[in-house]
């Protein structure tokens, strides 16, 4: 690998963000001197199994600790879901009738949010829906929504940065007919990628310190992670792959691309597939956003997918010389989807600061027992997102509950190019003005209610968010 070069290459276009982890960064314990383990092949989360039960598909979870081995000998402690660590993707068709049982074998009580999926409050898996110990939840979903990469982790109040760095957190794909234009063979060209940072303690532990600085500023580690090992090596068999990026990190942005520069095709955001691929050479991803892409690869070819903003390689892609040539890229993925605007939209403004140990949402912190907006179901809305932080440069991920949405400007100005398409989740930076355009057709009431909030977790937990209802 020509590493000199990879760390050469510029970040042109990259919002300002570069500088933003050095201080923690430099901050890591340096007495962590046990080296890395690196397995051979990317790990592959399994798919998780179902039973159908009256004509719908029964999953079962069950959240538990668990141990692993990222560095030398020693044993990390971990939360994982049917596992260790991380858990499996749920797979299922739009129009599907799905249950799923979530048992808590954890020491203390958690939450499972479906993060992108359009249900209703009740089955949401907010902080309102609590999992004590040894008790399990259940979730009636009723999927209706286009083909979707969502994910699923806690939510639990105060607490949901500490355990999704313990580990909690899985891949939940919706599939439809769209689905069947591009790979699909999942583990072999429909490839999940969660990546993530962590730190570590001397003894292996995972390093967590939320003191209010780590809670200002996000907690982030000096090592990434690809689906929970350190850059992994992918041996693709088909000439065409599907990578499905989630970035599941509790604070850091990444630039994603390839170290040689290549150019790959955007075909999904969070909320589903885009009209048509979009070229694109860098992808930004902020905590708690997906996207779909797809990449051509030769026979015999050894590229490497890098974040450009910590200079890391993230997967190294090694092609063998048998390459199954597979069918072209459609030029049109699906039909284009835009909210129709109702007549004479509210306006709402959502203004995120923060200063002096807050994380404030129009000037408030979370509080359960306040519901901050109420929404007309089936009504379309405008949402104006201000980060108005005065005294740091601090972005801030918007995540809104139970909907897509359309971005329509930021600051003025049309949207990034890999911000077409269905949102549930836009990255506000210092100073930034964003208006999206939502619509919930799902209910919430007082005792379900749905979140907005920012998906930089230590900021979540800290307060920068708020409840709402649809009726």
């Amino acid at each position: 690998m020509n590493r000199r070069k990879f760390i050469g290459l510029s970040v042109a276009g990259a919002v300002s963000i570069g500088g933003l982890y050095a201080y923690n960064e430099s901050r890591q314990n340096k007495k962590t001197e046990h080296k890395i383990n690196t397995p051979k092949e990317l790990p592959i989360p399994p798919l998780a199994d179902y039973k159908l039960v009256n004509g719908k598909k029964r999953f079962d979870l069950t959240i538990q600790k668990g141990e692993k081995n990222f560095l030398g000998d020693l044993k990390t402690e971990t939360f994982g879901v049917n596992g260790d660590f991380l858990g499996p993707t749920i797979k299922v068709n739009n129009k599907d009738k799905v249950e799923i049982n979530v048992t808590n074998k954890l020491d203390e009580k958690t939450t499972l949010h479906w993060h992108g999926l359009h249900i209703n409050g009740k089955n949401d898996g907010g902080p309102h829906q609590i999992i004590s110990v040894n008790d399990t939840w259940k979730a009636k979903l009723k999927i209706d929504q286009r083909a979707t990469t969502a994910w699923y982790h806690p939510h639990f109040m105060d607490k949901t940065g500490y355990q999704v760095y313990k580990g909690i957190a899985g891949f939940f794909f919706i599939d439809d007919e769209n689905s069947k234009k591009l790979p699909n063979q999942y583990g072999v060209d429909d490839i999940p990628l969660v990546i993530q940072d962590r730190r570590f303690s001397y003894n292996g532990s995972f390093s967590y310190i939320a003191t209010m600085h780590d809670k200002m500023m996000g907690i982030s580690g000096n090592y990434i992670f690809v689906n929970g090992a350190m850059t992994p090596v992918f041996k693709p068999t088909k000439d065409q792959i599907r990578f499905r990026v989630l970035n599941g990190s509790n604070s850091r942005i990444y630039m994603l691309g390839f170290e040689d520069e290549r150019e790959f095709s955007l075909v999904a955001t969070d909320g589903g597939f885009v009209e048509k691929p979009l070229p694109i050479k860098k992808l930004l991803l902020a905590p708690g956003e997906r996207a779909e892409i797809l990449i051509k690869v030769t026979e015999n070819e050894k590229i490497s997918f890098v974040d450009y903003l910590s200079k890391s390689y993230l997967i190294h892609i090694n092609s063998n010389n048998t390459l199954v040539n597979t069918k072209s890229l459609p030029t049109t993925i699906s039909k284009p989807f835009n909210i129709i605007p109702s007549t004479n939209e509210t306006l709402r403004e959502f203004n995120l600061s923060m200063g002096m140990g807050q994380a404030l949402i129009n000037g408030k912190r979370m509080n359960m027992n306040r519901i901050d907006e109420h929404i007309p179901i089936n009504t379309s809305e405008i949402w104006r997102i201000k980060n108005t932080d005065s005294m740091i440069n601090m972005p801030h991920p918007f995540h809104v509950h139970g909907c897509s949405f359309e971005i329509l400007s930021r600051n003025g100005r049309s949207p990034y190019l890999f911000e077409k398409g269905l949102k549930d989740t836009v990255l506000i930076n210092k100073g930034d003005i964003v208006d999206i355009r939502v619509i919930f057709r799902k209910r919430a009431d007082r005792d379900n209610p749905y979140m907005y909030h920012c998906h930089n977790l230590e900021h979540e937990d800290l307060g920068m968010m708020g409840q709402f209802t649809v009726s």
